[in-house]
């Protein structure tokens, strides 16, 4: 069987989004199906991409196609041109099933257009969506057709699944949930680390305002409530905004802020903090927040995306209501309130973490692709795992 990956990533080489459909194409290629993958031109391709074509995928570069949102608004009906690089792709290859895998429910429509063009059936994944990116009619209509074509439609969250329904006007009965793969071990128990002297709190993200919502945090903290707490916040990741967030804590005075750059190993920082915060203004699942959940780690999150399907308040952790800072305040407070409760609110995480995401997400997201095909094509027997 001749499967296809086509990502629209265009915010960076590699990114969250990238980590499902990656690891699937690896697990499908070893599992005996021919698996070719379209992805985006960038100067310097990541290391994951070159990583793929060296286990046996076919990849195949293209160029990056338009990046912001008004320009793929503009570019929205070029999987309508007969010419387009899209339905000329198809064509070389003749997939049995294309998985399209997006960043917002928009990304990839001009991929959806070509499928249908070509009579090719397809599931797209849509990893992160927001009341913000709401359709004009004629977009919404199209992007009705376009899902409502698909064999299966992929959310990661179910909040991003039903506003997808309510932004296109159009229920999706063939539309499920799809897990995020993570980068810890689900079988290491993390030490809990002392909290004698200051307590530790990570916000693990991109360092990018605009989606995570670091500044919310920043500005929390200058609060005049939080200055003679021993608390420190920790930021873990890289971003386009990491200079502007430095000389906004500078301006602020926090001296218990630190920025740590790219960490790795993932169960290394929760060796050291107690507490994840994600001031967010928009989501998937965040991966983040899945992987201190597996640490035994509580979370302060926003009610955006699937954060409050994971993290349930007073349970597992604590939700702001909105991403601003009052409401966001205040779930840090009731959250600095019982810092003495929170190893068993993470103790609690881990339990439902294994409740709704399970050990292998990658091996059950592969069986949800090969059902995809069982109407089209007899499925060889093949072992996902």
């Amino acid at each position: 069987m001749k499967i296809a990956f086509a990502t629209t990533m265009h915010g960076a080489p590699w990114g969250g989004s990238e980590e499902l459909w990656s690891q699937a194409a690896l697990r499908l290629q070893a599992a005996g199906h021919n698996v070719v993958a379209s992805v985006p031109y960038w100067p310097q391709l990541s290391p994951r991409i070159i990583a793929l074509s060296d286990r046996g995928v076919n990849v195949q570069v293209r160029d990056a196609g338009p990046r912001t949102f008004s320009q793929r608004l503009l570019g929205k009906v070029n999987g309508r041109n007969p010419r387009s690089p899209e339905i000329c792709w198809l064509q070389k290859h003749r997939p049995d099933l294309v998985v399209i895998s997006q960043g917002g429910y928009l990304d990839g429509l001009g991929w959806m257009q070509a499928c249908r063009r070509q009579q090719i059936p397809f599931t797209p994944i849509v990893h992160c969506n927001t009341e913000t990116w709401w359709p004009n009619d004629e977009l919404a209509l199209e992007l009705a057709g376009a899902y409502g074509s698909a064999e299966r439609v992929f959310c990661v969250s179910r909040h991003n699944l039903e506003l997808l329904e309510r932004q296109i006007g159009q229920r999706l009965p063939q539309a499920e949930i799809a897990r995020n793969p993570y980068n810890v071990s689900p079988d290491r128990m993390t030490t809990w680390p002392a909290s004698d002297q200051a307590w530790h709190v990570a916000c693990v993200a991109r360092l990018e305002p605009l989606h995570k919502g670091q500044d919310l945090l920043l500005q929390v903290l200058a609060l005049p409530i939080w200055s003679g707490r021993p608390m420190h916040l920790h930021f873990y990741g890289n971003g386009p905004c990491e200079q502007s967030l430095r000389r906004m804590a500078d301006d602020l005075q926090l001296n218990h802020v630190h920025f740590h750059g790219h960490v790795p190993d993932v169960a290394s920082i929760w060796e050291q903090n107690h507490l994840l915060v994600l001031a967010s203004r928009c989501e998937g699942t965040p991966i983040a927040l899945v992987e201190a959940m597996w640490c035994s780690r509580p979370a302060v999150v926003t009610d955006v995306g699937g954060n409050a399907e994971m993290c349930l308040d007073g349970v597992t952790g604590f939700v702001a209501a909105a991403p601003t800072v009052a409401l966001f305040d205040q779930a840090m407070q009731r959250a600095w309130d019982q810092r003495q409760q929170w190893q068993a609110l993470g103790t609690a995480a881990r339990q439902r973490v294994e409740q709704l995401v399970g050990r292998d997400p990658v091996g059950d997201f592969c069986k949800q692709l090969l059902a995809c095909t069982a109407p089209h094509a007899p499925l060889a027997q093949a072992a996902t795992r």
